[in-house]
């Protein structure tokens, strides 16, 4: 049997806080798709472009770690950022899925793969039946080539390519700290590590953002890493009820000097042909 160690364990969410990710709209037959207008560093100049961010439930079997045929398997909310970013030469493509159990947001599953025409990576972790992390990673730069291995579970796991969607569950209310064992960034063609790394959550605030989508009202929280610089920031929608259930507004990552907004959300089957 699988076991998980919840995500956010040290919060005692509130029933508003779980209503976002229980609201009967995840089963409308449909998708939330979210598009972002996204600067980010590449070649040391600023690239800009727009990121389709497609967020909905599923079942998957813990055996294979794949969509479940039937209906049965893990609920899971599965998150996927799909990036075309333009250089002068060729245009980069990003595809990061993470899977996150439905019933407490534990992370499941993350699949990152990178293409451009010098050639293609993947990283792929996901956790076995006896609650360990696996890895394998193929990658194309001198020095890669295909590394694979594993880690024992940890309390407050997180995939930090996920917290984009986890964080959604975090009580704003109760503003508290988190440690947590941060599996880093890896939206990037170069190899990275994979191992976790102790980080640190703070809620920042609350507060009005002029956005594409007009004015909104958003929780910031920010995330640290050990020695206490900041890695990353993240704005939740402040409304936790449909149809914007904590959504990220906005996020940015000052390594990478990313940036993303929301342009629009909506909701759709995405995966149906006219």
């Amino acid at each position: 049997m699988l076991q998980f160690v919840p995500l956010l364990l040290a919060l005692a969410l509130s029933p508003t806080q779980q209503s976002w990710r229980s609201d009967p709209i995840w089963y409308d037959g449909q998708a939330e798709v979210a598009v972002y207008e996204c600067e980010r560093e590449v070649y040391g100049a600023p690239r800009h472009y727009q990121a389709s961010v497609y967020t909905n439930k599923e079942n998957v079997d813990p055996r294979t770690s794949c969509k479940s045929a039937g209906e049965k398997g893990l609920e899971v909310f599965k998150h996927h950022w799909r990036e075309r970013i333009p250089t002068p030469n060729y245009d980069y493509d990003y595809s990061t899925m993470s899977y996150s159990v439905a019933a407490d947001m534990t992370p499941f599953k993350l699949s990152m793969s990178s293409h451009e025409d010098c050639g293609a990576s993947l990283k792929e972790l996901w956790r076995d039946e006896d609650g360990r992390t696996l890895w394998n990673t193929s990658n194309y730069f001198p020095g890669g080539g295909n590394r694979s291995g594993k880690f024992a579970q940890a309390k407050n796991l997180a995939f930090e390519d996920a917290l984009t969607l986890a964080l959604r569950d975090y009580d704003f209310e109760k503003q508290p700290e988190l440690t947590l064992a941060l599996v880093p960034f890896q939206r990037v063609n170069i190899a990275t590590k994979l191992e976790p790394l102790e980080a640190h959550l703070r809620y920042v605030g609350k507060s009005e953002l002029e956005l594409p989508i007009g004015k909104v009202q958003a929780h910031e929280l920010a995330l640290f890493d050990a020695k206490g610089e900041r890695i990353a920031g993240y704005w939740f929608h402040a409304q936790g009820a449909a149809p914007w259930l904590h959504v990220l507004v906005q996020w940015e990552r000052p390594a990478q000097k990313i940036r993303a907004r929301l342009v629009s959300q909506t909701r759709k089957a995405y995966w149906k042909r006219d």
